[in-house]
């Protein structure tokens, strides 16, 4: 590739975006392919490709420069609208983050899709020693406090779970900084909501009790940098995943099976590109779980995982750890074939694909 390659993305180091944009750098400067960073410094129409993050289901470029070819990167878990279809055809291409995502595209009648599934970082994420004290069982649950990650659920099962087991911790990184998509949280028939608090674990003690659940057998995390994650999964022994939808193969939940942990995940949207029976207990007992605008219009087409399957599968990893350790074993292997560099080559084989038609 002789042509630049304009890189319209995002920063940061503790969300989902800012990773992935701070990856696909990197290893494409590995690659020695040649690109540039846009920025408000970069003339609006330059040559060469732009690659641009797409902020919104409508798919609006989170940078306005536009190139000779523009090719965009989309996660979404909401239904598609017109205008995400009209603004669809103002790109050369349309990278979905899951096989589900693409799916979304070609049936909203986007012909002009491929597939793009995000990475771990092997030097980061790789198999840990398993952990040793056994005086505690420690679940972990990751990802931002909203309905669609389905934390209610494992707010749910706890609640059952506290009666039962002393000595099973939950340790959840929850932090959200974006509060318009926690007050979904009002739908749940999973939990109470009633905000309340100065700050974040003020909030979530406040949600602990009024659910029935025990504090003081809870971690709760602030905002974590992605650098900090490895050293917090090696001190846990099950990851548990029971979101609703995911527009990406979910982050988080790659890192965390990359670490050789075992986890329980929704088979649902984006999951389905990184899960086996062989790497991951799976809830796959989903209901249907549709969201309606004010207009009674189609907003979101997710799936429920059961509580009560979640609160099995806990239970059978806390008494069969020798078999879920196995899972974890295989999870590490697996999550080898999802490397950021991998994806780095295969934005490349596209950007090479695209540019050979024009």
């Amino acid at each position: 590739m002789n042509e630049p390659l304009y890189l319209a993305l995002a920063k940061g180091n503790n969300f989902g975006w800012g990773i992935c944009s701070r990856y696909i750098e990197q290893e494409l400067r590995q690659l020695n392919a040649p690109i540039v960073m846009v920025d408000e410094t970069t003339p609006m129409h330059v040559q060469g490709t732009v690659f641009h993050a797409l902020a919104d289901r409508d798919f609006n470029p989170l940078h306005p420069q536009r190139g000779a070819t523009n090719i965009g990167y989309t996660f979404f878990e909401n239904e598609l609208t017109e205008q995400s279809k009209r603004n669809a055809a103002q790109y050369d291409l349309v990278l979905a983050g899951s096989s589900w995502c693409r799916q979304k595209l070609e049936k909203n009648g986007v012909a002009n899709n491929g597939v793009l599934i995000q990475g771990i970082d092997p030097a980061r994420f790789y198999p840990v020693k398993q952990k040793k004290e056994n005086n505690l069982f420690i679940v972990f649950s990751g990802g931002k406090f909203e309905l669609r990650k389905g934390q209610d659920i494992v707010i749910a099962a706890f609640r059952k779970i506290q009666q039962k087991y002393e000595d099973i911790i939950l340790m959840n990184m929850w932090y959200n900084f974006w509060p318009e998509t926690v007050a979904m949280f009002q739908h749940s028939r999973h939990m109470m909501f009633t905000p309340y608090g100065n700050n974040w674990s003020e909030f979530m003690n406040h949600l602990y009790r009024i659910n029935g659940l025990d504090p003081k057998r809870i971690i709760t995390l602030s905002a974590v940098d992605n650098e900090q994650l490895a050293s917090i999964y090696a001190k846990t022994d099950l990851g548990v995943f029971p979101n609703r939808c995911e527009g990406g193969t979910n982050l988080v939940l790659m890192e965390y099976m990359a670490c050789g942990k075992p986890v329980i995940a929704s088979v649902t949207s984006g999951h389905k590109d990184v899960l086996s029976r062989e790497n991951s207990l799976h809830l796959d007992k989903l209901s249907p779980y549709p969201i309606y605008d004010a207009n009674k219009v189609l907003w979101a087409d997710w799936e429920e995982p059961s509580v009560e399957q979640l609160i099995d599968h806990i239970e059978y990893a806390y008494h069969h750890r020798q078999q879920i350790e196995e899972l974890g074993i295989q999870a590490g292997k697996d999550m080898l074939r999802f490397t950021w560099t991998d994806t780095a080559k295969s934005l490349l084989n596209s950007v090479a694909s695209v540019q050979q038609r024009q």
